[in-house]
């Protein structure tokens, strides 16, 4: 009797074991509605945009000179601290000067001894031309007389020349700064034996170079059919009245900070590339650019009215070209190639492949696809939903 209650206890635990399994099984396969992506929408903005033009390019002094040694001479001293802004006329360079002072000297003894000549033979002169009133002397003995006279002037003025030679190459002993500017580095130190010409022709030794960094100019080429811009045919036709702004960022930045004016278009076209080149002056007035940089340009070209301005982070490529997904009212993934414009702050203009009205995913757009359906949220709309959760979430505890 207690064998058979047993099996029976055991038989109503197996089956309802089984029952148990079999509705957790069941739970498992059935699965409440799925609900669609979410994702993040917003509708274009309408404002007035400046459109331009970018360009790449280059800095580059608008003076740039190098510091050669006019006269021979040893190095005796350098006047100036490596990579410093100097002025125009500060002192650089000193060249041992001893050989020079004595020339000028030699030189202002023979204008002396010239004068003194000269005084001579005019006296001379003089005499012979009152001798010939009576006869006292001949014709060609004023002729000598007149003669000597002028070759002493002449060697007076010759004297007096050679004077001003060796003034001016006493000066040159001084190496002063032809323009305002940032200087280089040295490239001859104290004692060594420089190479001069005064003339300027030969050989010379280079001492240092200087560039000019206010203004700066920038360099940069453009196409041949966008000479046909108002802002680059005004530069043709008169550059000097022109005043077309543009604007200069360094590389690895977004901004434009440096303000300037185009002011010179080459007057050729390169014909193997079809560009050509354009020019403007960055007034520089922190001295922060230096020559020889690369840089990003900004050229206005005008301003567009009621311009349809999209989030650049919902810009999405493929092969086809750029694109972004809008919602449509039925909350349906829709695919639209757009054409971009000017970029503003992390923002673009769409020229054409969506209206103002349009809902436009900015976040989630990864997880979804065309035709497909999906719940679309502003970004206030959930920022009050995780609000919202937040605070039942500290009610519950």
């Amino acid at each position: 009797m207690k064998k058979i209650i047993f099996y029976a206890i055991l038989i109503v635990l197996l089956i309802g074991l089984g029952f148990f399994i079999r509705y957790k099984i069941m739970a498992g396969k059935v699965q409440p509605p799925s609900m669609a992506p979410l994702v993040i929408v917003k509708t274009p903005q309408v404002m007035d945009v400046e459109n331009y033009y970018e360009f790449t390019g280059n800095t580059t002094a608008t003076e740039d000179v190098e510091i050669k040694s006019r006269v021979s001479g040893y190095l005796l001293s350098v006047d100036f601290v490596e990579g410093a802004n100097v002025k125009k006329g500060d002192p650089l360079f000193t060249i041992e000067p001893d050989i020079y002072e004595a020339r000028v000297i030699e030189s202002q003894a023979m204008i002396l001894a010239g004068q003194a000549e000269l005084t001579r033979a005019q006296l001379d002169y003089e005499r012979a031309e009152k001798a010939l009133l009576t006869n006292a002397v001949s014709k060609q003995d004023v002729a000598t007389k007149k003669a000597a006279f002028d070759q002493a002037k002449a060697a007076v003025m010759a004297a007096e020349a050679d004077l001003k030679i060796a003034q001016l190459s006493l000066s040159y002993t001084k190496v002063v700064s032809p323009i305002s500017g940032r200087i280089s580095k040295k490239f001859v130190d104290v004692g060594n034996l420089l190479v001069g010409n005064i003339a300027g022709s030969g050989e010379s030794t280079l001492l240092a170079t200087v560039v000019a960094t206010q203004p700066m100019y920038v360099y940069f080429n453009t196409s041949e059919d966008m000479l046909k811009q108002d802002v680059f045919l005004s530069i043709i036709k008169n550059a000097a009245d022109a005043n077309a702004v543009f604007y200069v960022g360094l590389t690895g930045t977004e901004n434009f900070p440096y303000q300037g004016t185009l002011n010179y278009i080459d007057n050729v076209v390169d014909a193997m590339t079809g560009t050509i080149i354009v020019r403007g002056s960055i007034p520089n007035k922190e001295n922060t650019l230096l020559p020889g940089m690369f840089v990003r340009i900004k050229v206005p070209t005008g301003i567009a009215k009621d311009a349809i301005v999209i989030d650049e982070k919902s810009i999405v490529s493929d092969l086809d070209g750029k694109y972004i997904l809008t919602v449509s009212s039925e909350n349906i993934v829709q695919k639209h190639p757009v054409k971009l414009g000017t970029k503003i702050n992390g923002l673009v203009v769409a020229e054409s492949g969506i209206s103002k009205d349009d809902r436009y995913i900015v976040k989630g757009f990864h997880f979804v696809r065309p035709g497909a359906p999906v719940t679309p949220m502003t970004e206030e709309q959930m920022a009050a939903m995780k609000a919202q959760q937040q605070q039942q979430g500290g009610k519950a505890k």
